[in-house]
């Protein structure tokens, strides 16, 4: 194995430490999952990169290495579809009461309403346009090997970043009172609608030709 393989191996291992630690809107979702439902139900939320990026990679990668494609306004629409997907979960943060915890009547978030909200992040398409795509057809050219390689290293990393943040959650909250978790769930409550506020913010800003994402090549 020569130093290119092996630079891509840490390229990939690197970006997905960077990308399971960072705030955001499947971060935020994990950690409130786990602190009202426990590990178990944080760590279903640490599979949904993996299950949204790679139908994204498989259409992205090849325009960036074949053809030329405008993409700007795609992602405005789907940043004004996400912005009301996390309403919708901000809502749901905020209906938390103690006594609804007590009974038992806080309904977990489904995988697969997981899996919509973040395919509806223009920050997902935007990332893969940007810095991993470009990163994965570089590795190309070295080989369909380097390339693969890179993508595993970086999903096998995000995903041990935030299973070992939903299992840090999961593993604190029994010593948390419930006033306090409920607290906590409505501070993550007002971060999704910020989240939600940033994307329709841009998906304004890329409409009215204030942003550009540019063009897939």
């Amino acid at each position: 194995m020569d130093m290119d393989y092996f630079s891509f191996l840490w390229k990939g291992v690197l970006l997905g430490i960077h990308a399971g630690i960072s705030p955001g809107p499947v971060t935020t979702l994990l950690v409130t999952e786990s602190l009202l439902h426990g590990s178990r139900a944080g760590m279903k939320i640490a599979f949904v990169p993996v299950l949204t990026d790679t139908p994204v990679i498989c259409i992205i990668i090849p325009l960036l290495y074949y053809l030329t494609f405008d993409a700007t306004i795609i992602i405005a629409v789907i940043s004004m579809i996400g912005a009301l997907i996390l309403c919708g979960l901000s809502y749901e943060s905020f209906s938390v009461t103690e006594s609804r915890y007590e009974r038992g009547e806080v309904a977990r978030v489904s995988l697969w309403k997981a899996v919509g909200m973040n395919f509806f992040n223009p920050n997902l398409y935007i990332y893969w346009i940007t810095i991993c795509g470009p990163l994965a057809v570089s590795g190309l050219h070295y080989g369909w090997a380097t390339m693969f390689s890179f993508l595993i290293m970086f999903y096998i990393s995000i995903t041990s970043v935030k299973l070992g943040l939903s299992w840090t959650v999961g593993s604190v909250r029994h010593s948390l009172n419930l006033k306090v978790i409920v607290w906590i769930n409505r501070c993550l409550g007002v971060a999704m609608l910020l989240f939600a506020l940033l994307f329709f913010w841009q998906g304004c800003q890329i409409l009215t030709g204030e942003t550009t994402i540019g063009h897939l090549k």
